[in-house]
């Protein structure tokens, strides 16, 4: 049984008290933190006090420790108001007693469904005996049997929600407490039972005809262009899934700005279901001005551009693009960016696309050097499958030429280079990637992982070249990296408080001694500092190097970001974050020279406004440790005096830091 209890106040007849502190008080046990059952209430949102708020909000803390198998919880709740301040104290205490957890899990009415598909039922079960009691995960196994059974035919599966007067139990799902007998018993005691029951899980039906209508089709785009993007063909398996995956191959299709498969007809007595496809095309043609924010190598970079795409060129669904770009971060940060692309959405099946872009710039990296560069990327992606730990991989074929001019006299790596002095070099790039994402929103995500494992090898097309031309000049490495993020909803699945963790590792290993090979270009290296790394340094001012602007071979660095929006839904600000954040990492010359007394750490708060774009953001980082401080200053605490000279950096950016 649920008690609740509430004392009712005392306080002035019409006067308004502010909400001062809301505190729980636990008896026994505490199984959730204050921050989350706080996450739950309204009385902390309002600035004035309510007493219909208080109830509502017993109520919600009741129903979240019942959705969490506390079936006995007590809680009770007290007042006390300061009359000269006009506030109000509000204190919740909570016995939370046993938890329940699942004895058994019955499924009924699946009898009858193929083996294979009992394979897929049972093998990825989302709940176990042993498992503590919660509601939202019922739902998802529910959910996820239903997906598995109409993908395997079972048009018609679905939770049997009829009450039979005569049994009972045929209900859909029922959540059953043990008897206080059995409850004597320790095998049952604080334990339940769930059963639920599926109905149509009788008869297989298969796909039978599709139609095809495609709205006010001005460029005559074939049926066999939609027709190719199809998961299913007539007499397949019916798969939901399947019809899914083929709405999102369109969206592969720029000169489609909507598609969906629908179904049109189901007849029972051949078991086939007749699909249609509904088509909306955009226009073929554009021509787009754009303003924007990105970062490359670290800085931060605004972006002022114009792009022309035609979005099925010569047919068939390709996209051709002309851009060109400007960016600007400073006086010697800069550059002028002409780019082609051709994409190709079809390359031998439906799962690999393949876009090519050359692309010639102008560069200006810092005070000391300026690229000319022609770059050429094939880039060929493959979509393994959803189900899969790695989702995507694509393969990347470039070929660069570059020209690096000194901008001024200066000296590297302890070589004398002078104003205008040209050196030439070409870097051809074979790169594999694979991806991993499970993330429930692109731009601002509170649950799932991201992770990506990158290997590339540099210098194998050059080489063969320099058989010919003995002046090439070209660089030899291995590259491998890998970017790993996790985010956790920690405010009770309404993602108001979310725990953000990031790990970044990479390596650049040169090899080949020769006339012709030379050192890595500084377009490929790793840097520290800035919005998208260690927080309290500038972009491109970090590392254990002679020239922190030039990069380094070897890079770690993590993040761990608490972001938590304060304001309910129904407030303006509703779309406002605040955070805290800690980096810590640094980079190397190689992995060779890596010690961990040399790693940095930063902290600090930052701000986030969401946007239909993504969050716009604001971070003030501080130094927490520099290792490259001098003796006596390298904790922020060793000189309070210079935290705002020479220890601290504002970061601004358009999308999360990861």
């Amino acid at each position: 049984m649920v008690f609740f209890l509430y004392s009712a106040p005392v306080y002035s007849q019409g006067a308004k008290y502010e909400t001062n502190d809301v505190d729980f008080v636990f008896k026994k046990t505490e199984t959730f933190s204050d921050a989350a059952l706080a996450d739950i209430l309204l009385l902390p949102k309002e600035k004035y006090f309510n007493r219909i708020n208080l109830e509502e909000d017993l109520q919600r803390l009741n129903k979240f420790y019942f959705d969490n198998g506390f079936f006995d919880v007590m809680i009770d709740t007290s007042t006390s108001f300061i009359e000269e301040d006009k506030e109000v104290n509000v204190k919740f205490t909570i016995i939370e007693n046993a938890r329940y957890t699942v004895k058994e899990i019955k499924l009924t009415g699946l009898d009858k469904i193929t083996d294979a598909a009992k394979t897929q039922v049972f093998q990825n079960k989302l709940i176990n005996a042993g498992d503590s009691y919660v509601k939202n995960t019922i739902s998802l196994e529910k959910d996820r049997i239903i997906g598995v059974l109409q993908d395997n035919g079972y048009y018609f599966a679905q939770i049997d929600t009829a009450i039979s007067k005569i049994d009972s139990s045929r209900r859909g799902i029922i959540i059953g407490k043990y008897s206080d007998e059995l409850q004597k018993n320790p095998e049952f005691k604080d334990k339940v039972l769930i059963r639920i029951r599926f109905i149509g899980t009788e008869d297989i039906y298969k796909f039978g005809s599709n139609s095809i209508s495609i709205d006010k089709n001005k460029y005559n785009i074939g049926n066999n262009v939609i027709e190719r993007e199809l998961r299913f063909k007539t007499g397949d398996t019916y798969s939901k899934s399947k019809m899914l995956e083929s709405e999102r191959n369109f969206t592969k299709l720029a000169i489609i700005q909507l598609g969906r498969v629908l179904v049109d007809s189901v007849d029972i007595n051949s078991k086939t279901i007749d699909t249609k496809v509904a088509i909306t095309l955009n226009n073929k043609y554009e021509f787009t001005p754009s303003i924007s924010a990105v970062y490359q190598s670290n800085r931060l970079f605004g972006n002022a551009g114009i792009e022309y795409k035609d979005k099925d060129f010569l047919g068939g669904g390709r996209v051709f693009s002309v851009s060109l770009e400007g960016l600007y971060n400073s006086i010697n940060a800069n550059a002028i960016v002409l780019s082609f692309s051709l994409f190709q959405p079809f390359l031998f099946n439906n799962d690999i696309t393949a876009t090519l872009t050359p692309q010639f710039a102008l560069i200006n990296f810092d005070e000391n050097i300026e690229y000319v560069t022609s770059q050429n990327l094939l880039r060929l992606t493959y979509h393994i499958a959803d189900y899969t730990f790695y989702s995507d991989a694509y393969s990347d074929l470039t070929f660069d030429y570059l020209t690096t001019r000194a901008k001024r006299d200066y000296v590297q790596d302890s070589i004398q280079y002078y104003k205008d002095q040209k050196s030439y070099s070409v870097n051809s790039i074979l790169g594999l990637t694979l991806l991993h994402r499970n993330t429930n929103n692109l731009f601002n995500p509170s649950q799932g992982t991201f992770h990506t494992l990158t290997v590339e090898s540099a210098g194998a097309l050059p080489r063969l070249l320099s058989i010919f031309n003995k002046s090439l000049n070209y660089s030899q490495y291995v590259k491998l990296s890998t970017v790993n993020s996790i985010y956790q909803d920690i405010s009770g699945g309404r993602a108001e408080t979310i725990l953000a963790s990031h790990l970044e590792i990479g390596d650049i290993i040169e090899y080949g001694l020769g006339e012709n090979v030379v050192p890595v270009a500084a377009l490929y290296k790793f840097y520290m500092g800035g919005g998208n790394s260690l927080r309290g340094w500038r972009a491109q001012t970090g590392g254990i190097l002679d020239d922190p602007s030039q990069g380094g071979n070897f890079l770690i660095e993590g993040s761990f970001e608490l972001r938590r929006r304060p304001f309910p839904a129904r407030s303006f600000l509703n779309p406002l974050w605040g955070v805290i954040f800690f980096d810590w990492g640094n980079v190397w010359e190689t992995g060779g020279k890596f010690r961990t007394d040399q790693i940095a750490l930063s902290t600090g708060i930052g701000i986030r406004y969401d946007t239909f774009v993504g969050p716009v953001r604001i971070d003030l980082g501080f130094k927490l440790y520099d290792p490259l401080g001098t003796v006596g200053n390298k904790w922020i605490w060793d000189k309070p005096s210079d935290i705002f000279k020479n220890k601290y950096a504002i970061q601004f950016g358009l999308g999360n830091a990861f």
